[in-house]
């Protein structure tokens, strides 16, 4: 039997796609595709960009103090960066009573702390320029070679290595103050703000925790961050790490 021939009119030919158009239209669907996923990847790095204003160093991971200042008042302590909780950074300014021992840095391989052989005032100090709706962020922690912490809102006097307060202190305290304000002002107007501050009554040491501030208030200003540790009834071992910044939503 013959093979059946099949003919199309010219208007059946013309109402059907050629396999040329199709393949137009898949790539064109391709290129927005491609386009589409490309805004996607800018949009969502330029987001996370916001997500971390410049901090430099808030996490000690140089192995160093850059991008930070110290200062030490009394004859043996100071801040030191440390990585193994159970070996004093600089065994000359340590005391054995208690021997060092801190948690371990909580995050990265350095964290801050203070260590002393004697009584004194330490600060850990920076600038920071606002220019956005920031929240700070940071962890703290602390062990105090004594029962009782002791806050009075003074941090005693200092003259060449000889540091001396007529009361007692124990504590840790992190403040926004001026930075045109003395290293040790404790004056209303000098003091922004506190961020954390171990107070009467607080238990002799603290895991590192997480603390949060709001620096939105101060936008479009600079202001100083400084970490104050204080002792003079025995060794006060007080840390900080991941120091940062965060939008503030």
């Amino acid at each position: 039997m013959p093979t059946p021939t099949i003919t199309t009119t010219p208007s059946e030919q013309a109402g059907r796609p050629t396999r040329r158009g199709s393949t137009s239209w898949r790539l064109l669907w391709i290129v927005l595709a491609v386009a589409a996923a490309t805004a996607a990847v800018v949009l969502f790095a330029s987001s996370g960009a916001r997500d971390q204003p410049p901090l430099s160093n808030g996490d000690f991971e140089t192995g160093d103090f850059t991008g930070w200042s110290t200062e030490d008042w009394g004859r043996s302590g100071e801040w030191l960066i440390y990585e193994d909780g159970t070996t004093p950074p600089n065994p000359s300014v340590t005391d054995d009573n208690p021997p060092f021992e801190v948690p371990d840095p909580p995050q990265g391989q350095y964290a801050a702390v203070t260590d002393m052989e004697y009584s004194g005032a330490r600060f850990l100090y920076r600038d920071i320029e606002v220019t956005g709706p920031w929240t700070l962020h940071a962890i703290v922690f602390y062990e105090n070679g004594i029962e009782t912490i002791y806050d009075p809102l003074y941090f005693g006097t200092f003259n060449g290595d000889t540091w001396f307060a007529n009361v007692r202190s124990q504590q840790f305290r992190i403040d926004l103050v001026d930075p045109q304000a003395p290293i040790n002002s404790v004056e209303a107007d000098d003091i922004l703000a506190t961020v954390f501050r171990t107070q009467s009554g607080d238990p002799p040491s603290l895991e590192p925790t997480p603390v949060t501030f709001d620096l939105s208030p101060w936008e479009g200003q600079t202001v100083r961050l400084r970490a104050t540790q204080i002792d003079n009834g025995g060794p006060f071992r007080a840390g900080i790490d991941d120091v940062r910044l965060e939008w503030a939503n």
